[in-house]
């Protein structure tokens, strides 16, 4: 009976952890064309990776998937049960650098460290700014307010982009300039007042250096020609 009870416990556990991993984030970013990179760098796991300076980064509000399709169900008239979700991008940078950060031509130079009054200043007041990490600065920009009256929200998972599902998109023109990296977040809140926050594995970043393979390169190369330049100053 007690070993009954035990495989019972591991499978009602089994299958708890099987719905939290298949569950879809109400909240993500992507950026268009770029590719998941599981480890990047030590600066960034788990995320779309670009090495571009400027790009388009998209916010998705993600609230469900669509049902089969079928003469019974109307896709226009059957939402689901959320109406909007009024999202922040959050841009991390790191500590001790300078630069800026357009973002739909909206010039963005000010950064603040975590604790800085600034930063409570820059951030939605709903939000929760003691979840914010101290090794980076953050700014905010107001993405607008995402709806989910039409089936256009992709879902961008860990190297995967499936079907939309109900949902829509926030796209906007990012341009990077003095930074080695920055990274993308995203924060919102619906109309029931619950805050949402993408989660690590669906955020987003900008590389200003090679990626981690171009430097092995380099640096083999770096390697074969030492010879050649010892025998060249022996002569």
């Amino acid at each position: 009976m007690k070993k009954i009870l035990l495989l019972t416990v591991a499978v009602l556990a089994g299958s708890l952890i099987a719905d939290s991993a298949s569950a879809v984030p109400r909240l993500q970013t992507y950026i268009t064309g770029s590719d998941y990179y599981a480890n990047y760098a030590l600066e960034d796991e788990d995320s779309w990776i670009s090495t571009s300076a400027n790009f388009e980064l998209k916010v998705v509000g993600y609230w469900e998937t669509l049902p089969e399709v079928t003469p019974s169900i109307d896709l226009v008239t059957s939402p689901p049960a959320y109406d909007y979700m009024d999202v922040f991008v959050v841009i991390n940078t790191p500590t001790g650098q300078s630069g800026t950060v357009w973002i739909n031509g909206i010039e963005i130079n000010t950064f603040y460290n975590y604790g800085d009054p600034g930063l409570a200043a820059a951030a939605p007041d709903w939000y929760v700014k003691t979840m914010l990490p101290s090794i980076k600065n953050f700014n905010f920009y107001d993405a607008g307010r995402i709806n989910n009256s039409m089936a256009k929200a992709w879902h961008y998972e860990e190297g995967w982009i499936h079907e939309p599902g109900w949902g829509d998109e926030v796209l906007l023109d990012i341009v990077v300039s003095g930074f080695d990296y920055v990274n993308f977040d995203a924060i919102g809140m619906d109309s029931n007042g619950k805050c949402y926050v993408s989660p690590n594995s669906h955020d987003s970043s900008c590389f200003a250096v090679p990626e981690p393979g171009t430097l092995s390169l380099l640096g083999l190369g770096l390697l074969g020609i030492t010879p050649l330049l010892r025998k060249k100053k022996k002569t």
